[in-house]
């Protein structure tokens, strides 16, 4: 009896001694054209419009006048992909959008989606184009 409870013994003590090495998750990689983070957006009715960031469901970018710019990180069941043709804005109380206020989404099926929005960052679509950089030109005359 003692013979067999000593390997059952020394595999549970091995058992025991192994453990898994918590790691650090991925880090999340910040889109360049994202830039610092604001308060509120007080759009005095000046939306001109919205446009999905692409493969980033919960997340949208609204224009404000003829070049601003912001994304919003929005929580909930929504998904801004799902938009037909509108979205609209609720705020609690004033003309400015802030942590905390609504977009809702209308699918133009099943009804309508309120997000919360989590956090609002300044959005310049130029960076993108400008950190591309240009392919490197080879001289190929060979005539000298």
């Amino acid at each position: 009896m003692i013979s067999k409870l000593t390997p059952l013994s020394i595999l549970l003590l091995i058992a025991s001694c192994a453990s898994t090495v918590a790691t650090d998750p991925e880090p999340e990689l910040v889109d360049v054209r994202q830039g610092d983070a604001v308060k509120q957006i007080c759009f005095a009715r000046s939306i001109n419009g919205w446009r999905e960031l692409k493969g980033q469901r919960q997340s949208v970018i609204l224009t404000k006048g003829i070049k601003d710019e912001y994304k919003l990180d929005l929580s909930g069941v929504c998904d801004v992909s799902n938009a037909m043709n509108n979205i609209a804005t609720r705020t609690r109380g004033s003309s400015c959008l802030t942590r905390g206020d609504e977009i809702i989404v209308s699918n133009g099926f099943s009804g309508t989606d309120r997000c919360l929005i989590k956090k609002i960052y300044r959005w310049d679509s130029s960076l993108l184009e400008e950190d591309k950089a240009p392919e490197d030109a080879t001289d190929t005359d060979n005539s000298k």
